[in-house]
């Protein structure tokens, strides 16, 4: 019982903002990889779900500073607002 209430408190005491964080930068490493490879439409699909993110703290938690100014700089790549 002792080993499986420690990992299930670990899991429950990790801040919002280590998921908002993670998917800003999973949505912009995705984004990374399509424009390498010439797909800017889907990259600019998944920046813009990194904007929804970033723009939704109360549903996904706060996001670093560093982070939005790279969402910001990857909006401007697609022409989106942010």
């Amino acid at each position: 019982m002792k080993r499986l209430l420690l990992p299930l408190l670990a899991a429950l005491a990790l801040p919002t903002a280590v998921n908002a964080n993670s998917h800003v930068n999973d949505s912009l490493n995705a984004a990374d990889m399509n424009f390498k490879v010439g797909n800017r439409d889907m990259a600019c699909t998944m920046v813009s779900m990194a904007i929804l993110v970033v723009n939704s703290p109360e549903i996904y938690g706060t996001t670093s500073s560093s982070l939005k100014r790279e969402v910001k700089e990857y909006a401007d790549r697609c022409d989106l607002r942010f």
